[in-house]
């Protein structure tokens, strides 16, 4: 799974990386916790890239509030086309969320010990995502953007660590996830956790655990 993550490339750079106009004012964000707004990229009325600010915790627009299990901040590749909460989402309004890199809990014995994973060359990260508009029924209310990641089952190099990983996109693949007209079977080869050798791990500092804590040194190797 993918609980927490890091977002602190600046408006200009991710414009420029991901080939938008927008430039959405955000503050870099070192410990993202569901339910706070993140970036997004996502293909606009005029089959642009649009930067967008959305809320991590998928809301479809037919849902009151989120499941009593909590915000649906991830969402599983193997269920996407069955599933009635991302069904829709996953035909119509795929996205691309940018990241630094994620936490991960570790257990040993009675202790969680966090990580930050990142990939080998530092370069930012596209999560596959989806996202939801839902339209308030009272007149002149905010609309309410969501979005949520994806994950599959963790690589064998990733797997002593969690079962779960999110689907980071190669950016040769970022057009094709975008694109409204490609076809699920294709879609779904996009799905699956990155080779051995993009990413890598370091363990990180336990102040990570507390969402109000958010500065650069969240990140940084200890020990």
């Amino acid at each position: 799974m993918c609980g927490r993550f890091a977002v602190t490339l600046p408006p200009e750079a991710m414009a420029s990386l991901f080939g938008s106009d927008d430039r959405p004012n955000f503050a870099p964000n070192y410990n993202v916790a569901p339910t706070q707004k993140v970036p997004i990229v996502a293909i606009g009325k005029e089959n642009t890239r649009r930067i967008i600010m959305a809320r991590w915790g998928l809301l479809p627009n037919w849902m009151e509030k989120d499941p009593e299990a909590g915000p649906m901040f991830n969402a599983r590749s193997e269920t996407l086309e069955v599933k009635q909460s991302f069904k829709t989402a996953f035909a119509k309004r795929r996205c691309l969320i940018p990241a630094d890199g994620f936490y991960e809990w570790k257990r040993e014995g009675k202790a969680r010990i966090p990580f930050f994973i990142s990939r080998v060359d530092a370069a930012p990260l596209a999560f596959a995502g989806l996202w939801e508009m839902k339209k308030s029924t009272n007149e002149g209310a905010e609309v309410l953007i969501s979005t949520t990641i994806i994950t599959t089952n963790s690589s064998p190099e990733f797997a002593n660590l969690h079962d779960r990983f999110p689907v980071i996109l190669e950016k040769a693949d970022w057009g094709i996830w975008l694109d409204g007209l490609t076809q699920a079977p294709r879609l779904k080869s996009l799905l699956h956790a990155p080779n051995n050798g993009v990413m890598r791990f370091h363990r990180v500092s336990d102040d990570v655990n507390k969402v109000a804590n958010n500065n650069e040194n969240l990140t940084k190797a200890i020990g």
